[in-house]
């Protein structure tokens, strides 16, 4: 994401939303759009569940308070003619 969103090498879009397509699945959404709200992208990950090393721990929490922070986990807008599930 900071890749895709860097102000000087990236697209013109602000992270808008992020969430697990269905509660505890291993479908997630990421919605960023332009600050002028005129085009959007909706990336689309599946996550494989493996379990967490002690010495990973402290790194996937910090992504996580990271995206929370800029997010809030906030819903993805409906967007008109898509559907959630593709």
């Amino acid at each position: 994401m900071q890749a895709l969103t860097d102000p000087e090498h990236g697209l013109p879009l602000e992270l808008c939303g992020h969430r697990d397509l269905t509660p505890g699945g291993s479908l997630g959404l990421v919605l960023l759009k332009s600050p002028d709200r005129s085009a959007a992208l909706q990336l689309r990950y599946d996550r494989i569940d493996y379990p967490i090393r002690k010495h990973r721990a402290e790194m996937f929490a910090a992504i996580r308070r990271r995206t929370s922070a800029l997010t809030g986990e906030a819903s993805l807008p409906v967007m008109p003619g898509c559907s959630g599930t593709g």
